[in-house]
């Protein structure tokens, strides 16, 4: 009887670690897009184009030095992305856009095999 109690014990433990641990993470990423979404904080919003990863982008834009967060409005798989700089200043539009326009996360591509990108837009210049 102790020999099977110790590994449900054992598991039981790692479960309620996984909870916690899952729940901080998801808690971390709520409190940065809502630190995004302050108005009184300058942001851009970018709405990720059909084919490419949204995952992919905040991750690329994250290594490049920027705050960034999936929009919490739509959920938490939203094709849009709110990016800030971490100076706090405005975002720097021609270095996002040339940042967006060679990531490489690959986007529909044509039968020759070149990549077909929409040009990097942002939503307020829609």
């Amino acid at each position: 009887m102790g020999a099977v109690l110790i590994p449900v014990i054992l598991v039981l433990i790692v479960l309620v670690l996984a909870a916690v641990a899952i729940k901080r993470y998801s808690g971390a990423e709520v409190r940065r897009s809502d630190r995004l979404q302050n108005a009184d904080r300058p942001t851009l919003r970018y709405e990720v184009p059909a084919g490419q990863d949204p995952a992919a982008v905040l991750a690329e834009l994250q290594s490049s030095g920027y705050d960034a967060s999936a929009d919490s409005e739509p959920g938490p798989s939203s094709p849009i992305v709110i990016i800030g700089s971490t100076s706090g200043g405005p975002p720097d539009r021609e270095e996002l856009r040339s940042l967006l326009a060679r990531s490489p996360v690959s986007v529909e591509s044509s039968a020759d095999g070149s990549i077909n990108r929409p040009p990097v837009r942002f939503m307020d210049e829609v």
